[in-house]
């Protein structure tokens, strides 16, 4: 019996089938060549991005902005400038400025003073220069120290003896740059910003020396901040403060020294390794108005009085009897820390002539703190802050 011929239909499936082999490798993809050729502008875009971004850094890296390296810029600055927040990132060139022979390590309370200010309540016989920057915390302010201890050629170091050091010994002011300063290239990356990089466009014009340009701007502040704060409302916001805390106010904090590791372990040690060197060294005790401890008891610790005066005796009985070490304040004054007419808030001193008086005791010698006089001196304070009404001799409130 012959076979059936296929018929038409047949034919047709034989002869697709013969036109389109099914292959067992790769199926061409039209879409996907499409997509890569679509991505090729965008990875081209990337790529320059990228190699952009590297030749910045290795810009800012050759020049060096803030002299950190041996080939740095050798930044010269101008020697009544005050960068103040801005000083952060200068630590270490300026520690390497052989003729700065006067440090002021220091925070919000004292960034006001210019180096002319320093040298002239000195005598005007030094070359002088300002550290203080808003915010400092103990680990930071090691950092600080450690690199004056390395670098300087100092002869004296004034340091802010600030409320932060209740705090834990690691605490760290959020923003400050740790990575300029612990010797690790790759970390030095993480400084190449805006800042940084119009720094380095200067260097390259020829603009070597160092001008923040900032002390305009910072009288403008502060006298603006003044203004705001002498006012019938601020004063009477402050005097409901102090009848809802009076009870409370001078509540003991169950503290003793060894509670304070970052007086113990940090500051002390450091102060003592600059006194056996030769160097003098002057802490300054910022001026608080007795306001200042029932305003932040709610932000910083409800027992704020009792640590802030212990760390204060701790401090004064560690270093008492040191060779050129001295502890100067002037908060026990209520003519001073009570008339809130001196204050541009209850934690600045605002007053000019205050501020000059208070810096000239270094040279003058007087408000010193000894063992001799801390119990008098912290008992002044605790019933002048127990007692405490608003004053302010501006607005004529008593």
């Amino acid at each position: 019996m012959s076979a059936e011929a296929p018929s038409p239909s047949g034919i047709t499936r034989l002869v697709g089938v013969r036109r389109n082999p099914v292959s067992k490798g790769k199926t061409p993809n039209p879409q996907g060549r499409g997509r890569l050729h679509a991505v090729k502008p965008m990875l081209a875009v990337f790529a320059a991005i990228w190699l952009t971004y590297l030749s910045v850094v290795a810009m800012v890296l050759a020049i060096d902005p803030y002299d950190i390296y041996r080939w740095g810029s050798k930044v010269q600055f101008a020697m009544n400038d005050v960068p103040r927040d801005n000083v952060v990132r200068l630590i270490d060139a300026l520690a390497k400025n052989r003729d700065i022979k006067t440090f002021l390590v220091g925070g919000s309370t004292t960034a006001m003073y210019s180096p002319d200010d320093i040298e002239t309540a000195l005598g005007g016989k030094t070359v002088a220069y300002n550290l203080s920057y808003g915010g400092p915390r103990p680990m930071d302010r090691d950092i600080v120290l450690d690199q004056l201890a390395a670098n300087a050629r100092s002869e004296r170091i004034i340091i802010t003896f600030d409320w932060m050091y209740i705090l834990e010994s690691e605490t760290m002011r959020p923003d400050f740059p740790q990575f300029l300063y612990d010797h690790e290239i790759t970390d030095d990356i993480r400084m190449v910003d805006l800042p940084a990089i119009s720094r380095t466009l200067e260097i390259l014009a020829g603009q070597v020396q160092y001008d923040s340009g900032d002390h305009d701007r910072y009288s403008r502040f502060v006298s603006r901040q003044y203004r705001g704060f002498q006012t019938p409302a601020q004063m009477a916001k402050l005097q409901t403060l102090i009848r809802q805390y009076r009870p409370m106010i001078d509540a003991p904090s169950g503290r003793s020294c060894s509670s304070f590791t970052a007086i113990n372990e940090q500051l002390v040690p450091r102060i003592r390794r600059f006194a056996e060197t030769g160097v003098e060294i002057d802490i300054l005790i910022p001026i608080l108005s007795y306001a200042n401890y029932y305003l932040r008891m709610s932000e910083i610790s409800p027992t704020l009085l009792d640590e802030v005066l212990l760390s204060r005796r701790c401090l004064v009985e560690a270093v008492d009897g040191l060779r050129n070490v001295r502890v100067f304040a002037f908060d026990d004054d209520p003519q001073i820390a009570g008339d809130l007419g001196n204050f541009r808030d209850p934690g600045h001193v605002y007053d000019p002539d205050l501020l000059k008086k208070t810096l000239a005791s270094i040279y003058s010698g007087k408000g010193m703190l000894s063992k001799a006089n801390i119990d008098s001196y912290e008992r002044r304070i605790r019933q002048e802050v127990k007692n405490y009404n608003v004053w302010n001799s501006y607005l004529r409130i008593h």
